[in-house]
């Protein structure tokens, strides 16, 4: 029990740790992003670390940790399989993020702390979507049929919508509430969400634009939680792995808003991992994979999906090129 909540509370400062090191506005900003993802790499190997002693020497003598009955080797390899997955979801993520800053024409000495306080509601709503998912699934033993549906219906889903081809934010229904209830000024006005205009208080675009990241998580979520049950049900590893992947979205956004173009394909590979996903949930109890296995094919499908849509960009280019 020490363990685990010692690790959460860990985590929780290692995310203020970042956002004061890492989340400043300057010429530097992709270099400290580079030193964020190796601050959050070396993270993510402590806590390689940290399963294989906490799960060999049974710290949490079966507190949080019910399903793994192995070996702490199997632990880990559930570890990274999960994180993989998680972090590969978010490359999704990062596609509407990118464009949401793009449509509200968020100014780039804001763009940093706004992710960051998405990155802190994130972990916390899936904090309490993992929660309530594990009640459900140990409650309702079917409920893994519904989620591994929904997996599949979301894979179906992706692999035909253009991840360069976004609705209108504006026409959301929780926008447009906003606006109806709210008056919103149409300048930005500093970092402020909110400030008084002749007498009056009004939201800010910056204020629409978190709203519509944090609406965006939360279709992200109901994803990425679903998927992650499939690899494993251990609160603790569910857990950990969201929180290592969510937690770099800044630095990794700062990094891929560059290449972005470059991997437009890759969302086929992710929509077919989940579909993947979705048959594995559903028949896990006749056609068990192993761990290794299983996370084998997860970097197969993300290896793949990345060479694949770096040689279709190249290629696109170089057709352009001899075209002009």
């Amino acid at each position: 029990m020490i363990a685990f909540y010692g690790y959460i509370l860990f985590m929780v400062l290692a995310v203020f740790v970042d956002y004061k090191l890492f989340a400043t506005e300057s010429a530097e900003q992709y270099k400290r992003a580079l030193h964020s993802i190796i601050y959050w790499g070396t993270l993510t190997l402590l806590t390689i670390g940290f399963i294989y002693i906490s799960y060999e020497n049974d710290w949490f003598q079966g507190y949080q940790s019910h399903d793994i009955s192995s070996t702490s080797g199997t632990a880990i390899s559930t570890f990274i399989s999960g994180f993989l997955l998680e972090q590969s979801l978010s490359i999704d993520n990062i596609f509407v993020m990118a464009f949401l800053l793009r449509y509200f024409r968020v100014p780039s000495l804001y763009q940093n702390g706004l992710l960051s306080i998405g990155i802190w509601t994130a972990i916390i709503l899936r904090g309490i979507m993992i929660v309530a998912g594990l009640w459900l699934i140990n409650s309702i033993s079917w409920m893994v049929y519904i989620l591994g549906a929904l997996l599949i219906y979301s894979g179906v889903k992706i692999f035909n919508t253009d991840p360069n081809d976004q609705a209108d934010p504006n026409k959301s229904l929780i926008i447009r509430l906003i606006r109806k209830w709210f008056p919103v000024t149409k300048a930005y006005f500093g970092g402020h969400f909110i400030v008084r205009k002749m007498g009056v208080w009004a939201l800010t675009p910056l204020f629409i634009t978190l709203i519509a990241i944090e609406f965006t998580d939360i279709l992200f979520a109901i994803d990425s939680i679903p998927a992650i049950f499939a690899v494993t049900t251990d609160p603790f590893i569910v857990l950990s792995s969201n929180i290592l992947a969510v937690a770099n979205l800044r630095a990794l956004f700062t990094i891929l808003s560059r290449i972005l173009e470059k991997l437009e394909y890759i969302h086929y590979a992710l929509s077919l991992l989940l579909i993947f996903i979705g048959v594995k949930i559903m028949t896990e109890h006749y056609f068990p994979i192993p761990e290794w296995l299983n996370m084998v094919i997860i970097i197969a499908f993300l290896g793949g999906g990345t060479i694949y849509s770096l040689w279709r960009s190249g290629k696109e280019k170089r057709v352009k090129e001899i075209n002009k």
